[in-house]
């Protein structure tokens, strides 16, 4: 925000400590992907081997054949992300420790934001669906046990690193099913006192679910959900964002920037499942 949208009143009168808006700010779905990637330069490249065809027997000559591996690489290309904020107005606003440090909370959450948003493109880039594309039931078992044995019928291991992702009114509708609130079909246990909960998930017939408030088509009627193995996803992110508090002498200006250089790519299209949820719907 720039400072001349700042009114006069806010910057001659303020807390001592802002109060955020509501925001999403940490990366939720970093925990749910693979970083692996071999960077060099700005170029990302994640391996990937072939699946194996049944073993052999000995040839009519008695030699054993000869098999190859099936090897291939998917790449990205990381790019710089930014937040900026300045402070140029000669007021005491100017002079509040706690802007700056607004400024950097504040940039930290876009640069998450980004990281994010570059994960669900590449799982947008997926063309497996469930029903053709169309609308699901998600207040109903029987649904999910379609969409998780059509990823599993592709060969995806069912390995405990397989993640569900929906929207808020998809969960909503899930939460009317029996066996996923109950304690008895899912692993999840009341919050520890203390404990945060972001990014924090339900286990339920061996995925991984997840609230997600900046899925596409989140609100629509083509609200798109997923479940997909955390190999079929990679994201790579050259170190922790970095955060830059600076004055401009020459300008007499304060300032901030926040930037990381990442990218996302899909690397195994197969293990990837989309389902399409209607966020209009009423609740069941």
């Amino acid at each position: 925000m720039a400072v001349n949208q700042i009114t006069a009143q806010f910057r001659t009168q303020y807390n001592d400590e802002f109060k955020f808006d509501y925001d999403r700010e940490p990366s939720l779905l970093k925990q749910t992907v693979r970083n692996d990637g071999a960077q060099h330069g700005s170029t990302v490249k994640w391996d990937v081997v072939d699946p194996s065809d049944a073993a052999n027997v000995r040839t009519r000559d008695g030699l054993i054949p000869v098999s190859q591996l099936g090897l291939s690489q998917v790449s990205g290309t990381m790019e710089e992300h930014f937040k900026k904020f300045q402070i140029d107005s000669f007021d005491l606003f100017r002079a509040n420790p706690n802007t700056r440090a607004a400024h950097a909370r504040k940039g930290r959450a876009s640069i998450n934001k980004a990281i994010d948003q570059s994960i669900i493109d590449a799982l947008d880039g997926s063309s497996n669906a469930i029903n053709s594309g169309s609308a699901i039931d998600f207040g109903v078992k029987s649904t999910f046990l379609t969409w998780i044995t059509s990823l599993q019928n592709l060969d995806v291991d069912w390995n405990g690193n397989i993640w569900g992702l929906v929207t808020p009114n998809a969960w909503a509708q899930m939460e009317t099913i029996n066996d996923f609130v109950s304690n008895d079909f899912n692993s999840f246990q009341p919050l520890v006192e203390g404990a945060p909960p972001v990014g924090q998930y339900r286990e339920w017939l061996g995925v991984k679910w997840l609230r997600h408030t900046g899925l596409t088509g989140k609100g629509t009627s083509t609200a798109k959900c997923y479940i997909y193995s955390m190999d079929a996803v990679g994201h790579q992110i050259d170190g922790e964002p970095q955060t830059h508090m600076y004055y401009e002498d020459e300008e007499d200006r304060y300032g901030t920037w926040v930037k990381a250089i990442h990218c996302a790519a899909l690397v195994l299209t197969r293990g990837v499942y989309r389902a399409v949820h209607d966020d209009t719907a009423s609740i069941a």
